[in-house]
């Protein structure tokens, strides 16, 4: 029997590559079948046992910037919030811009007095329906997972906010989340969901997730576009300019870093792209 090829995960465990997960991943970037085609040969040809999946995640990438540049900016979105960090902090102004479009008004890093002490609230979300407080969970590393640990604290919290207002009759607190980038632990997940936490990541729940709310939405970050260097992204973010539909309102911001001529013109028209969901 043919032994299976197995490649290593971000995580740094060993698994076998899954050629359905990864004809899935392609088509919902919006390839076409003939270079899905044309990607899963090549990614045949050259597959060896313990080959890393971000190697196979970059020449595909790259095999997709040469042949359909709009798939390409889908395609790598879940690498483009990854790209939000280090610190963290341009993912929580994302998140609230999500939100936003879902209709709430939104506060960030907001301090909130709880029936023991005083918390620092990553996002608060509100609407005439409902009130959200919300913890959010930046990693740095497609591998790393928020564990069941975060869940306890996270939810421990939430009560003492919700024990707070009910103390003093003030609206009530509906909903605390726990959001992340990545994914969570199992335990973590049975944790949150015996308890009424809700939980958004990656790939998580399996409708509504948060991949799911970014192209429901169109809030894409600046670090999805393909015409932008690395450098200049993270100049762009350390100006709060986080969301692709901020590049078109801050054309200044792109000439102060040197973005000028052609380039500007492909910046601005990709972008809007972007914006409009027209890939």
């Amino acid at each position: 029997m043919k032994k299976p090829l197995l490649v290593l995960k971000e995580n740094g465990e060993l698994e076998a590559f899954d050629a359905s997960k990864f004809v899935h991943s392609l088509h919902r970037s919006g390839a076409s079948d003939k270079t899905i085609t044309t990607l899963l040969k090549e990614v045949r040809n050259e597959l060896h046992q313990g080959m890393p999946t971000n190697l196979i995640y970059r020449n595909a990438y790259d095999q997709l910037r040469r042949l359909e540049k709009p798939a390409a900016m889908r395609y790598s979105l879940k690498r483009a919030v990854l790209d939000l960090g280090p610190s963290g902090f341009p993912f929580e102004d994302f998140i609230g811009e999500i939100f936003k479009a879902k209709g709430f008004s939104v506060e960030t890093g907001v301090m909130m007095q709880g029936s023991c002490v005083e918390h620092e609230v990553d996002l608060v979300a509100t609407n005439e329906k409902k009130s959200i407080v919300g913890e959010v969970k930046f990693h740095n590393e497609l591998g790393m997972k928020s564990d069941l640990k975060v869940a306890l604290y996270v939810n421990s919290r939430v009560e003492d906010l919700k024990k707070y207002r009910a103390e003093r009759g003030e609206r009530a607190i509906d909903e605390g989340w726990l959001i992340t980038n990545t994914k969570f632990s199992k335990p973590a997940v049975h944790y949150a969901n015996c308890k009424g936490l809700k939980v958004l990541s990656w790939t998580y729940p399996r409708y509504g997730n948060l991949q799911d709310l970014i192209e429901e939405t169109k809030i894409h970050p600046i670090t999805a576009l393909t015409t932008l260097s690395r450098g200049e992204k993270n100049q762009l973010l350390q100006n709060k300019i986080v969301l692709c539909r901020n590049i078109n309102e801050n054309e200044k911001a792109l000439k102060s870093i040197g973005i000028s001529g052609l380039k500007l013109g492909r910046v601005l028209e990709e972008g809007k792209m972007m914006c409009e969901n027209t890939l």
